[in-house]
């Protein structure tokens, strides 16, 4: 009887531990394959990188309100079952944001200089805070996949992968165009895409009284990207680009809307 048990209790035992083992693994991938997009960016010439940023950061604000628009609160609304719910929690996600940069341009990141990029000054970091949300949002999806069916989280996986690449081109394009250094830039996307990790925990150890509320939250970092799209990104992109450039600045905006919009409806079977 006793050997029975424990034969019965290490079985549980390897059974739990490859379970954990698949998720973390899954999370891996979704979190560092989204990275390759960027990790291409840091492999262009720095001439020809300074040459594109205007049009570089255009498609960071359309990949940003493309996944607000046609990810993130659909998704929500989906699960929920109803819009009125998801778009406070947007609003919500959006004006808390708001909140944040305004705090951190009066007590936080402050510069000496008084011109128009007193405002963006902020941005790094609400995109990193943003997007480590967002990742970590992502590893509960992919737990919650995988624990209702192994084959649905590997498919999630993926799907996350692929439709953050435009994303991570985003993020890259920003923190390169504020000065950052391309080790801290790959740094820093590395730590905050490992936020999928503890998202995969999480989203594995509560079940069911996080999934809950998994709506709600989406909904908030769709508020989040919007804000970060349309709110920072696209009066930086005037400031640039004044009266000058139309193209340059309209079609790779259309872009990555069309980009992240496409890999959307492609990795959810729309």
């Amino acid at each position: 009887m006793l050997l029975s048990a424990l034969r019965v209790a290490l079985e549980l035992l390897l059974y739990y531990t490859t379970f954990v083992e698949t998720l973390l693994f899954y999370s891996l991938i979704g979190g560092l394959f989204s990275l390759l997009g960027g990790v291409l960016l840091l492999a262009i010439g720095t001439k020809i990188r300074q040459a594109i940023t205007t049009s570089l950061l255009s498609f960071a604000a359309g990949a940003f309100i493309a996944t607000s628009f046609t990810d993130l609160i659909p998704e929500a609304i989906d699960q929920f079952g109803s819009a009125h719910p998801v778009l406070l929690a947007t609003m919500t996600g959006l004006v808390t944001f708001f909140i944040l940069e305004r705090l951190l341009m009066r007590y936080g990141l402050r510069s000496d200089k008084h011109d128009h990029a007193d405002h963006t000054e902020t941005l790094p970091t609400l995109l990193i805070l943003g997007d480590t949300i967002h990742n970590f949002l992502d590893g509960i999806v992919i737990a919650v996949a995988y624990v209702a069916n192994p084959v649905l989280g590997l498919t999630t996986t993926l799907a996350v992968a692929a439709h953050e690449l435009p994303q991570e081109i985003g993020d890259f394009s920003v923190l390169l165009n504020h000065g950052w250094s391309r080790g801290k830039v790959l740094l820093v996307n590395i730590l905050q895409s490992l936020a999928t990790v503890p998202g995969v925990v999480v989203g594995f150890a509560a079940g069911n009284a996080l999934t809950a509320h998994l709506p709600s939250f989406l909904g908030a970092a769709g508020g989040i990207f919007l804000y970060l799209g349309a709110s920072d990104l696209i009066p930086e992109l005037h400031h640039r680009a004044g009266h000058r450039h139309v193209l340059r600045v309209v079609v790779p905006l259309l872009a990555g809307i069309t980009i992240v919009t496409a890999l959307v409806r492609l990795t959810h079977g729309g």
